[in-house]
């Protein structure tokens, strides 16, 4: 598992990762959940997800990077 830093910068963007949140799949976990642009959001992301989360934040053109590279 992975832990990601994003950073939403618009509604459009935060509406996203909250659809995220509410989806049973793929499973994320908040560990700072989106509350408003420009706020830092860190979810782990179960390693059999991480391609497909990190597909979907690249379509939405969010700024993210690795906080945690490796989650025992």
């Amino acid at each position: 598992d992975q832990v990601l830093r994003v950073l939403p910068r618009n509604e459009e963007q935060l509406t996203v990762l909250r659809a995220l949140g509410e989806q049973g799949e793929p499973q994320v976990d908040f560990w700072r959940r989106p509350h408003r642009p420009a706020l830092l959001v860190d979810l782990r992301v179960p390693y059999a997800n991480l391609q497909e989360i990190k597909s979907l934040l690249d379509s939405h053109n969010f700024s993210y990077s690795v906080m945690i590279e490796d989650v025992q």
